[in-house]
């Protein structure tokens, strides 16, 4: 397997990306819940390339995450769907894989421009009914702020993480993934790429975008994937949530919570290929 690291310029700053190639194929861009960065679906990735070949994969830092950066304080996160149009532009259509945010990126992305995706998977997507506005607090946003934003070294960052709330469940590959791509060495230490307030804006600005209204303009297919013991998408809300897309299964993990991709990257990995297998199985007829 090829692994490349590169940037695409977007008007208002620079979006990091790796790409890696496994054979010729459907292509993916997958993109990272709020506060995490792309090195988190690495781990994926690896489990991926065990089950099936003939793939390309985009993993995106987000806009004020990862290596991602030069972006104004626009915390709207439309932008953040402009982003994933940018990285994706020359590969015609792809398979979305988003989770929490990332989700709400690849549904916005497509509405934005229909047809930029063949299928997507959207894990626990930030995509909430009306009323839309910027809320003036949130418990999510005051927690970030919180947010020890310097350790003395990464061994320090994953040594405080380990077996708290809500990295509890986390697939060591992957905490320690997010401890690599998530944090920068600063001359004493490490620091958070996403800073505490930049994450706590993202959350505040949750609310406020609207694509639910427009659900129904997805005509590929969703594969909708929430943890059992999700506390942002319940059974109740999954299912309302899958109701206003024509085109969509659901799937619910036993045991999961929001973090799906962090606890269960070989479950995420045989979705994934199950979708690609079905891509490829239309391309091949057409």
């Amino acid at each position: 397997m090829s692994t490349v690291e590169r940037t695409v310029t977007v008007p208002d700053g620079a979006i990091a990306c790796i790409e890696r190639r496994a054979g010729d194929g459907p292509t993916l861009v997958l993109c990272h819940a709020t506060g995490f960065c792309k090195e988190v679906w690495l781990p994926v990735l690896d489990e991926l390339e065990e089950r099936i070949e003939g793939w390309r994969a985009v993993v995106i830092d987000q806009r004020f995450h990862g290596a991602s950066q030069g972006f104004p304080a626009d915390y709207h996160w439309w932008r953040l769907a402009e982003d994933v149009l940018a990285v994706i532009e020359p590969y015609g259509p792809v398979i979305g894989v988003g989770h929490s945010g990332g989700g709400a990126a690849i549904a916005m992305a497509e509405v934005s421009r229909p047809g930029s995706f063949s299928a997507s998977i959207l894990v626990e997507p930030i995509v909430l009914p009306p009323p839309y506005h910027v809320a003036p607090s949130h418990p999510l946003a005051d927690a970030a702020r919180r947010r020890t934003e310097r350790f003395p070294s990464r061994e320090a960052a994953f040594r405080n993480y380990f077996g708290k709330d809500p990295f509890t469940a986390w697939d060591d590959r992957v905490l320690r993934a997010y401890i690599e791509g998530g944090f920068r060495s600063d001359g004493e230490g490490v620091r958070l790429r996403c800073a505490p307030e930049s994450e706590a804006q993202f959350f505040l600005h949750a609310s406020d975008h609207g694509v639910w209204e427009r659900l129904g303009d997805i005509e590929h297919e969703v594969l909708l994937i929430a943890g059992e013991a999700s506390n942002s998408h319940p059974q109740p809300f999954l299912t309302r949530l899958a109701g206003r897309l024509p085109s969509v299964s659901t799937d619910v993990v036993p045991g999961a919570s929001h973090f799906v991709p962090m606890e269960a990257p070989g479950l995420m990995a045989d979705r994934i290929a199950g979708v690609i297998a079905s891509v490829s199985g239309r391309e091949s007829q057409n």
